[in-house]
């Protein structure tokens, strides 16, 4: 009985590592690195955007805390 029992369990656990072998291809690796391109594309456009917008006078303060959420939206897209 415990041999039947091990056979089964060495087979599903053979079965499940194939299976989880086939989510991690080349092509999807490929689609998240695009993916996680694109996004700290985007977070670098709004950085640049928010500080074209700030104040002369407020600027320091202001470009600091476009810095502030850039890295925060760099962070996002690193836990994609």
């Amino acid at each position: 009985m415990k041999r039947a029992l091990s056979v089964v369990l060495l087979l599903s656990l053979t079965s499940a590592a194939a299976l989880a072998g086939d989510s991690f291809s080349p092509v999807k690796l490929r689609i998240a690195d695009a993916a996680s391109d694109a996004c700290l594309a985007n977070c670098a456009t709004q950085n640049a955007s928010c500080q074209r917008v700030c104040p002369t006078t407020l600027a320091t303060p202001c470009i600091n805390n476009c810095q502030v959420q850039a890295q925060t939206c760099r962070e996002n897209c690193q836990r994609r």
